[in-house]
């Protein structure tokens, strides 16, 4: 059962425990390490897929239909935010060793961005932690002043958009560097329409 840590109003921030089972954490990083490759950010021009150095992490896209477990977690998510099953993106798992870090971004695209024909904006990020790193690795919130820890079985939600459809300012946020140790994360993006990538 999913509780509540942190709230923050202004972007519908949750930090919330229970959310995973340390069963369903490695599961999912099992899932992850059959599949990894060098992390990649999606072009807001192109729509396409490209490395980009304020990444510094490993990723996999695994398949829904091929693991019982990631159609249930779909399925939860849901659940948990209210937002349709049918508008997520594809379940993405995220690996940082030493030194791994996301630099501070958005989620969401900018107004003109080819991603937005795959079914509209980003409008809602969860981050579900699948480990608790050694040190580092948090999750900060810089325009909030707020940082997450990154612990197993942990998760953050947050709305990327502000009330007028636009990226909300509030909603940066970067993976700090892991100092000692290694960080696995799974992330869902939640467009505003049915999700056709």
């Amino acid at each position: 059962m999913a509780r509540v840590l942190l709230q923050q109003q202004s972007i519908g921030l949750s930090y919330m425990a229970g959310l995973l089972s340390p069963a369903d954490c490695q599961a999912l990083i099992q899932i992850g390490q059959s599949l990894l490759q060098p992390a990649m950010v999606t072009d807001p021009d192109s729509g396409a897929m490209r490395p980009d150095a304020e990444r510094v992490s490993e990723m996999a896209w695994p398949n829904r239909a091929e693991h019982p477990l990631l159609q249930s977690l779909s399925e939860g998510v849901a659940r948990l935010t209210g937002i349709p099953q049918e508008h997520q993106e594809p379940l993405q798992i995220l690996h940082y060793r030493k030194g791994g870090e996301y630099r501070p971004h958005f989620d969401a695209f900018p107004e003109g961005s080819k991603a937005l024909e795959q079914g509209g904006n980003r409008m809602a990020t969860l981050i579900l932690y699948l480990n608790t790193p050694v040190s580092g690795g948090e999750t900060a919130f810089p325009e909030l002043g707020l940082t997450v820890a990154p612990l197993m079985g942990c998760g953050v939600f947050f709305k990327d958009l502000d009330k007028k459809r636009r990226i909300h300012p509030l909603s940066l946020h970067a993976g700090l560097p892991v100092t000692e140790g290694e960080k696995w994360i799974a992330t869902v993006w939640m467009r505003g329409r049915p999700y056709c990538g």
